[in-house]
This record gives structure tokens, C-alpha cells and sequence, in this order.
């Protein structure tokens, strides 16, 4: 029987044991939904989960009856609000699918630019004449819209359903269609305002006033904080952040509310404080978009004002439980929402590991004389313990959807969270000054804010540009050794580990992944395949970062280079190889320049002309079978017609063969001419679905392993012919070799 342990004596917590029920059938549905496609077995699945948890719940809690009618419940009210969600809320949106005609359009937010088309989030509320009500994530035929949230727009257009995956994080957020314009718009600017809508429009006029006031990122800097808008970043500021572990100061959170109220405390006392707080808070939330994690932060602040009116204790863990409840009942898919678990965690952290660490430190600085000096190191201290209890326990999180974990936090955080404050502070009052005067806000802007502005952008470059400053996908295991050995000091500490060995078990942990990174990196390269549209991207990280791209769609494979540059912590392409003449039509390698400086492009190109504007890169056209070195590794192209390559990555004991958007017979010339061997063979579903040509493929290569992109599809299953045959469709696929 395991014995329960709460704090200070109290009886277990129902609605923190009711919501985490909850929130395990939210997840265990939402990751069933994604791989299995008929949602009767997801349902059965999902059921039979629910019953296995109940009968090891019922062994481990038998004698707690309390206690398991609240885990009972909560994994009954799971189920069914997860099967009526889909029921009620994704079905419907299902029978849209393919559906086109005259749409009316009211848009929620901002239009995006992505050089040859827009992309706008909003509500069809009519379809041919015919009333509904459907969220979209939508598709403009202009590269450049200037629509804002309240703009109607009435055009011809065709809905098709968002797919079934959390890579583009549709689904999270609600948006089950997207709708792709194909006509003329006709629109109405203004049309459909509602007060949420001009929150947004409000939140967009404070961030393009900051911009006058404040210049480049200390501007986009104080937008983050103060209005949501995260648009300002230039590209390396926001690979800072990431690798900095300073991210969440510019996602509104739990830090921004906390700041908010205290301000108000501050000038009208703790009871009235408090008490405008709450309207203050969801006014704030309401101006960024009520995104979770101000959510999450503004429920907290609610128990805490009850709590505090009603005399009573506060109870942080059933707050994050009542706030966890209320975001997964809203969209049950949002449990696999990196945000919301990212926000989650984080304060699960500061709530179970912060306070003990804190006061260690707090013991240690209580014989300092001077008042002054001990809140000084308290503050100091305070701010190490929370960095590092939000790091160690969102470590796993971030290597899961990020392959990332800023090792360095502890540091930037001690740095600059005194100066977020006061950047807050200072803020408001500027803009408020700004309504009656822009000279002075304008003033006290450039002479006053500007300083501690600049201070948290250097320290976030600074420590963002240090080589080893976040650890990768090569610690995970690591990384998941190091959580259940937290998890055991949290539960049992009493018996096992006093606080002092606690805290110990902390900093070697961090300091074990840095020492494990730098060898890591300095001793092994990655290459790595991730399906893009179509076609893959290859990922070769050696000596730098370069990126072989084979035609993927623009937008695709720009979002994947993107993420590898913060995963490895990399400024500069060294290289990009286009292997077919497909960047022209799919736009991959006019995004990819767009967004991400290289040292140098190979294009295949036989008259050497070159369709984009590469006036800022190094550009070389090759014609012919040859070899080259992207990143310290070989890379050798074989011929097979005037705007199309075979390519070859020759790894230390270790090659693979791309024949990616080549036809069967210039796959088979390519292979027989040259007599090129691989390891692995890297094939679209268009050559692994040809048995005859796949089979003298195989005949001729000895492949030990096939991989399958494009549609992701192979009528032979899981092997073809004894070689094992893995499908790219959602999940890259990465090998690892010594350098």
C-alpha cells in the first residue's frame, strides 16, 4: 500500500486529484487521435486506458475512498467531454471538408506576410449564402495583407480539413478547416468588431507606438512585454532568446500578472490592490489574447484574492489544478499544447522545488547584519532557486518538442529579471504619458527605459551566442534520468536526501548536461531527415549547420531550419544544396533566404541563371557529377538530367543516398552508372511503391535501411526484401556518427 503524504497534514486534494485525472484522458485521447485515424477505435482505446488506470488506482488508493472517487470521476468526466468534444465540436467541422463557394470571412487576427502569399486566422460565418460558424486558419492569395481583427472578407474559396498532427499546432489551439482563397476578395474593414477584437487592434496600436518611442529590439522588447507582439524580433534576437532561456519574458505569463498586481499593491494598498487586480488582469489578458498561460496566471490570481479576503490559506497546487481544468474543458487537444505544458510545468517547479532550495539560501544569509546586503542576495538567491526548479522540470518538455534546454538560464534570469520590473514599471507610465505628451513620453523614453532595455537585450545576446549554452537531443536519456531522480528527492526527501544534498543533487544535474553537451558536440555529427511538403529536408550538422533541400514546400522547410538553428544554437547556414529544380516552384529556397543568412547556395542550374535575388549569399550553379563539403562532411551529387541530382552524404563509416524527385529510369541510371553504394536509401513514395525499380535498387545499393518521404506511404509494409523500411511522414528520422 504507498503511503500518502500531503502537505502540513492536510487530506489529499480532490480537485487537484479530479483535474489530473482529467487532463491524463485529454492527453492519452488527444495522442490517440493523431495516430489512429477511425475515431470509434480511439474512442475503444481511449475506454480501455481509462479502465486500466482505474484498477491501479483502486489498488493503490483502495483504503483513500475520497481520494478515488475524485481520480474516478475525473477519468469519467475525461472521457466523455473528450468524446463529446469530438462529437460536438470536430465532426461537424469534418463535413466542410472539400466544400468551396462564396465565403464571408471575419478575421480574429492580424494577416501575416510570407513573401508570396498571407495567412489570416478568423470565423466563416457563411458559406454559400448558408449560416455557420467555423474557425479557419486561412490562405490569402496577397503576399503582403494589411487586414486586422474586425476586416470582413468576402471571396470564393475551398475548406479542407487542418491535418490530423500537432506539428502545426492547429489543432491545440481549435482550428479544425483552413480555407484557401481562390477569387477575388471583396472587403469591409471594420465590419465586425467586437470588444475582444478591438482588445487586439488596441494591443497593435500600443506596440506601433512603443516602436516611435523605443528603436530595433528594445522596442520590440517592450511591445512583448507590454502588448503581447512578438513580431518585432529580428531572426538571431529570437534564436537569443531560445537558447538563452529568456523566451518566457516576453509570452505574458505568470511573471507579467505578478508584476501587474504587485504595482497595484504597491499604490493602493494590499486589499484594494488586490481587488483591481483581477479586472486589471483579464483586461491585460483580454489585450494579448488570452493565450494559456495568462490564463493559467489570472485564475491564480483569483484563488490567491479568495484566499486572501476569505482568510484562508492559499493552495497553489489546486489553483494550477482549477486553471488546468478550465483550459483542457475548453479545447481537450490543448494537452498537448507545448505552451500550456511548458506553463504548467514551469510553476509546477517553482511550487514543489523552489521553496525548499530558497530556504536553504534564506538560512544561510539570516546572520548578515546589514539589511540592505541580505535583500540583495535574496533577491539573487531567489531568482537562481526559481530559474533552475522551472528548468529541471521543464528539461524533459523542451527536449521533447524543441530538442532543446537552455542550460545557461540560471545565469541570463539572475541578470535581467530585476530589470523586467522595473522595464514594466517604467513602461506604463511612458505610454500613459505618451496620451498627453509624445515629446516628453518620447523624452523619458530615450533617456530613462532605454537603459535597462538595452541591458536585458545585451545580456540575452551575450549569453544567447555562447556555443554551449543549451544542450540537444543527445542528452534526453540524460535529461529523463535526471527527472526521476527529482521526482524521488520531491516525494521521499524526508527519508532519502536532506535539502542541503538536495540542492546538490540540483547543480550537479545542470552542470552534468553543460559537461555533456560540450562533449557531445564537439564529438559527434547529425545527420538528419525531416519530410517537408513532399519532398525531404536534409539536416547535416558537422562543423556548422547546412541543409540539403530537395524541393520541400517554402514555408515547411523554412519552420525546420528555423528550429535546428535554435536546437544547435547556430547563427549561419554554412551551406545550402538544392538538389532538384523544384525551389523555384515551391518557393523553398526564396524562404529560406529570406528568413536565414548562408555562407554559400549550390543551385542546379545549367544555364546559371538563377530566378531569386542572391545578391547577398554566394551563389555557385553546378552542372555536372562532382563532390563537395557541407559542414566538414562530403557530399557528393551525381547527374541524372539538366535540373535534377542524386546526392550522396559520406559520413565516417556511414553514407546515405537521397534519389528524392527523380524519375524510376534516372534512378536506376544514377545507380548503375556511378556505382555509388549506401547504407541508407532515401526515396519519395512515387520510387519505394515501385516494386520492379525499388528491388534493382536495392540489388544494386545493399541498403541496410530505407527511408520513404513524400506521402510518407509503402505498400510493403515495415521491410522490403529484409531491409527495414522506416516512413518519414511526420517524425524526422536522425543518425549520429563520431566525427
Amino acid at each position: 500500500m504507498m503511503p500518502l503524504k500531503w502537505q502540513e497534514g492536510r487530506q489529499p486534494r480532490r480537485l487537484l486529484c479530479f483535474s489530473a485525472a482529467f487532463f491524463l484522458m485529454a492527453l492519452i485521447f488527444s495522442l490517440l487521435f493523431v495516430r489512429v485515424e477511425d475515431l470509434l477505435q480511439v474512442m475503444l482505446f481511449t475506454t480501455a486506458a481509462a479502465c486500466l488506470i482505474g484498477v491501479l488506482v483502486l489498488l493503490f488508493v483502495r483504503e483513500h475512498f475520497r481520494l478515488f472517487l475524485s481520480l474516478f470521476f475525473g477519468l469519467l468526466a475525461g472521457c466523455l467531454w473528450c468524446f463529446g468534444y469530438t462529437i460536438f465540436a470536430w465532426q461537424p467541422a469534418q463535413q466542410y471538408d472539400n466544400q468551396e463557394g462564396l465565403v464571408r470571412l471575419e478575421l480574429t487576427e492580424y494577416a501575416e506576410s510570407h513573401t508570396s502569399y498571407g495567412t489570416a486566422y478568423g470565423v466563416v460565418t457563411e458559406l454559400n449564402g448558408q449560416a455557420c460558424r467555423i474557425k479557419v486558419k486561412v490562405y490569402l492569395q496577397d503576399g503582403s495583407p494589411a487586414f486586422a481583427p474586425g476586416d470582413v472578407l468576402r471571396f470564393h474559396g475551398k475548406l479542407f480539413a487542418a491535418e490530423r498532427s500537432f506539428r502545426s499546432n492547429l489543432l491545440q489551439e481549435g482550428y479544425f478547416l483552413m480555407l484557401s482563397q481562390q477569387g477575388q476578395a471583396e472587403t469591409a474593414f471594420g465590419e465586425a468588431k467586437t470588444p475582444l477584437r478591438s482588445m487586439r487592434i488596441l494591443s497593435a496600436q500600443i506596440s506601433e507606438q512603443i516602436q516611435t518611442l523605443l528603436p530595433e529590439q528594445e522596442g520590440a522588447l517592450l511591445a512583448a512585454l507590454l502588448s503581447g507582439n512578438q513580431q518585432g524580433f529580428s531572426d538571431a534576437f529570437e534564436q537569443a532568446l531560445t537558447v538563452s532561456g529568456t523566451r518566457h519574458i516576453t509570452a505574458v505569463s505568470g511573471l507579467h500578472v505578478s508584476i501587474l498586481a504587485g504595482i497595484l499593491m504597491q499604490f493602493f494598498g494590499k486589499r484594494a490592490g488586490l481587488l483591481l487586480s483581477i479586472p486589471a488582469a483579464i483586461t491585460y489578458a483580454a489585450l494579448v489574447g488570452f493565450t494559456p498561460s495568462v490564463v493559467r496566471a489570472v485564475i491564480l490570481l483569483v484563488f490567491w484574492a479568495a484566499a486572501f479576503w476569505l482568510k484562508q490559506e492559499k493552495d497553489a497546487l489546486t489553483a494550477m489544478a482549477a486553471a488546468l481544468l478550465v483550459l483542457i474543458a475548453g479545447n481537450p487537444f490543448s494537452a498537448v499544447s507545448a505552451g500550456l505544458l511548458l506553463s504548467f510545468s514551469a510553476t509546477l517547479g517553482l511550487v514543489l522545488l523552489s521553496a525548499p532550495l530558497n530556504g536553504i539560501w534564506n538560512r544561510l544569509l539570516k546572520p548578515l547584519k546589514n539589511k540592505r546586503i541580505q535583500t540583495f542576495l535574496r533577491y539573487i538567491t531567489g531568482t537562481f532557486t526559481a530559474t533552475m526548479a522551472a528548468t529541471l522540470f521543464t528539461m524533459p518538455l523542451n527536449l521533447l518538442f524543441f530538442d532543446t534546454v537552455p542550460l545557461l538560464s540560471l545565469l541570463s534570469n539572475v541578470l535581467i529579471l530585476w530589470a523586467i520590473s522595473l522595464v514594466m514599471v517604467l513602461g506604463i507610465i511612458i505610454l500613459v504619458i505618451s496620451l498627453f505628451s509624445a515629446n516628453m513620453a518620447g523624452v523619458l523614453a530615450r533617456w530613462v527605459l532605454y537603459w535597462p532595455l538595452t541591458w536585458v537585450v545585451k545580456v540575452i545576446e551575450t549569453v544567447g551566442s555562447m556555443r554551449f549554452a543549451a544542450t540537444d537531443s543527445a542528452n534526453l536519456l540524460l535529461a529523463g534520468g535526471c527527472i526521476v531522480l527529482l521526482a524521488a528527492t520531491l516525494l521521499w526527501r524526508e527519508k532519502l536526501l536532506s535539502e542541503k544534498r538536495l540542492l546538490s543533487v540540483t547543480v550537479t544535474v545542470v552542470c552534468v548536461c553543460m559537461l555533456f553537451t560540450a562533449a557531445e558536440r564537439a564529438l559527434f555529427g547529425v545527420i538528419e531527415v525531416e519530410s517537408a511538403g513532399g519532398q525531404p529536408v536534409i539536416l547535416l550538422r558537422g562543423e556548422g549547420l547546412s541543409v540539403i533541400n530537395c524541393g520541400s514546400r517554402a514555408d515547411t522547410a523554412a519552420e525546420i531550419v528555423n528550429i535546428a538553428k535554435g536546437r544547435w544554437n547556430i547563427d549561419q547556414l554554412d551551406t545550402i544544396l538544392c538538389s532538384g529544380g523544384n525551389y523555384k516552384s515551391q518557393g523553398g529556397l526564396a524562404m529560406l533566404l529570406e528568413t536565414i543568412s548562408a555562407k554559400r547556395v549550390l543551385l542546379p542550374a545549367a544555364d546559371g541563371a538563377v530566378s531569386i535575388d542572391t545578391s547577398a549569399v554566394n551563389v555557385s550553379c553546378f552542372t555536372r557529377t562532382g563532390m563537395t563539403v557541407a559542414s566538414g562532411i562530403p557530399v557528393e551529387v551525381f547527374k541524372a538530367n539538366d535540373a535534377a541530382f542524386a546526392i550522396r552524404i559520406i559520413a565516417p563509416k556511414f553514407s546515405l543516398l537521397s534519389l528524392c524527385g527523380l524519375k524510376e529510369t534516372e534512378a536506376l541510371t544514377v545507380v548503375q552508372e556511378y556505382a555509388c553504394e549506401a547504407d541508407v536509401l532515401l526515396v519519395d513514395d512515387r520510387l519505394a511503391n515501385d516494386w520492379k525499380t525499388l528491388y534493382d535498387l536495392c540489388k544494386n545499393l545493399q541498403p541496410q535501411q530505407i527511408l520513404v518521404t513524400s506521402g510518407g506511404y509503402s505498400e510493403h509494409g515495415e521491410s522490403f526484401g529484409g531491409i527495414p523500411i522506416t516512413l518519414i511522414e511526420r517524425d524526422g528520422v536522425q543518425f549520429r556518427f563520431v566525427r
